[in-house]
């Protein structure tokens, strides 16, 4: 008999009640729980629109569901169910978005465990339920403040410092809280700050790698070897480009790298990706609400952070556009606060001038396989054909700036499972942490000291040399270069696939939940 994994919620079931499922198909369009229900900071939306959608991503079951169902039955009810037998349970608490949001930031309603009906509060007091914050659908680092992640994610609050607080003042046994995190330093870094401040009884600092779940239910059917690959490079030689490079959403670190690109003259040796989306040219478009971006649901597009096929359109059309020249002021503008960070050096000052941006912003709009990106799914169902036409991936992954962080989104792990080498504009030590993970990088095929460069600037420069050069051999030399990291690609797919890296942290979390159930 399989063990039964328990799940309590506030709102169990909560979309079968009347006056919330208005207020669903009013503002939220489809929306609907993946696997489960919603609990504290869940619930927000569900009674004022103002706030975000509830995030249906509930990681940690997803992953009972999708690679240990074999062993655990998941038993969800309401908390007044567990409640009212004296039983233990789970109170998952997935978050939506950055813990500014959801650490009191905004007001009291957006405080961490200020939601929680009050007879699950005395349930949790009493140390018969095991508190899980599910941050793990991005790696946030647990100190947001200094100025490197204040770069890349805002002023974030401590998370640390906010639970340890809010737990106190709930009166919350703070070991029998876990938090779930993707960011790869934060264990380290959560034992060193809970040694400084003598913090006695730490809540359950776990590493869950979300990302590395999320394109999993395409990678089983996944046949093709490093010798497939190499032997179509081989075959189709004279249309391969030199690497590949996506961009599907514009944030301007990226564009900043788009410009590098354009300026030292190294797009056409590419598979780009780029499109200006309207709504970004705020000083254009001022009548675009912003804050309606990224409700989409049920495949139904209402607005997106991401170009449309209208923006590609209008794209085609830029040069013509009246405005265009304050576009281009715009981002000369724009790009200007980036020279503190990215930009200094004689090497790559022109690279934000005004010419250099209108000529970029001319070859607009960059597509490789899709002419919008709004309904793109970027977890699921690639387009492998890119990866075979391109010998290397240059990456935008999504955070680059801070120190106190590492993140692997899907943007990497596609690549491992195409046999694509990378250079990745990432945060620092992204590559020591892949190799600590059981993968292996590239060097010396690829000089890889910008992995351990901690100022963006000078980052930024290594990468550029490292793309000119790459990119300024004969695309013969480049097969040859490729096949000699047949050992490491075939290591990192291997790897992958037989990671279980997933298994180990909800096995650490089953042993935390078996502390409270006993």
């Amino acid at each position: 008999m399989n063990q039964k994994i328990k799940f309590g919620w506030d709102y169990f079931d909560y979309s079968k009640q009347p006056h919330i499922r208005k207020i669903i198909e009013k503002d939220f369009s489809g929306f609907q729980p993946d696997y489960t229900y919603p609990n504290d900071s869940d619930t927000l939306p569900l009674f004022d629109s103002n706030y975000q959608p509830t995030n249906a991503w509930h990681n940690i079951v997803n992953i009972f569901n999708h690679h240990l169902m074999v062993r655990y039955e998941l038993d969800n009810r309401d908390t007044t169910d567990f409640i009212k037998n004296d039983e233990t349970f789970i109170y998952l608490i997935a978050t939506n978005g950055g813990p500014a949001l959801w650490c009191g930031g905004h007001d009291e309603r957006s405080t961490l465990f200020h939601n929680i009906k009050e007879h699950t509060k005395q349930h949790i007091r009493d140390g018969k339920v095991l508190v899980t914050i599910d941050m793990s659908f991005e790696g946030f680092p647990m100190d947001g403040t200094d100025k490197l992640s204040r770069i890349d994610m805002g002023d974030n609050p401590h998370i640390a410092d906010i639970i340890h607080k809010r737990a106190e003042e709930e009166k919350f046994p703070t070991d029998k809280i876990v938090i779930l995190s993707a960011n790869h330093k934060d264990p380290k870094n959560y034992r060193e700050w809970c040694e400084k401040n003598n913090i006695k009884k730490p809540i359950n600092w776990i590493l869950l790698d979300w990302c590395e779940r999320a394109i999993s239910s395409d990678y089983d059917e996944l046949t093709e070897t490093f010798e497939d690959n190499f032997e179509y490079k081989k075959n189709n030689i004279d249309s391969l480009k030199h690497y590949l490079c996506l961009m599907r959403r514009w944030k301007m670190p990226r564009v900043y790298h788009h410009c590098l690109l354009n300026y030292f003259n190294l797009i056409d040796k590419g598979l780009v990706s780029a499109i200006l989306a309207k709504w970004d040219i705020r000083s254009v478009f001022k009548d675009i609400d912003r804050t309606k971006m990224e409700m989409a649901n049920a495949g139904e597009v209402t607005f997106s952070d991401c170009a449309s096929l209208d923006d590609y359109e209008f794209n085609k059309n830029l040069k013509d556009f009246e405005f265009l020249d304050l576009i281009v002021d715009e981002y000369s503008t724009r790009l200007k606060p980036q020279l503190s960070e990215l930009g200094r050096s004689r090497f790559l000052y022109k690279a934000r001038g005004k010419e250099n941006v209108k000529d970029f912003l001319l070859k607009l709009p960059l597509t490789v396989d899709k002419k919008h990106f709004d309904t793109l799914d970027s977890f699921h169902h690639w387009d492998a054909s890119l990866y075979k036409n391109t010998m290397f991936s240059y990456v935008y992954e999504t955070w680059c700036y801070s120190t106190n962080m590492v993140f692997y989104s899907e943007k990497i792990y596609k690549c491992i499972l195409n046999f694509h080498p990378f250079i990745a504009w990432a945060n620092p030590d992204t590559m020591r942490y892949m190799i600590k993970n059981g993968y292996k990088t590239f060097s010396p095929y690829i000089n890889e000291s910008y992995d351990r460069e901690k100022i963006p600037e000078e980052r930024s420069i290594l990468l550029m040399k490292e793309m000119m050069r790459l990119c300024e051999l004969p695309i013969n030399k480049l097969l040859d270069w490729y096949g000699k990291q047949a050992d490491i690609l075939t290591h990192n797919y291997n790897h992958f696939m037989n990671n279980n890296h997933l298994q180990k942290s909800a096995r650490q979390f089953l042993k935390i939940y078996d502390k409270v159930v006993l």
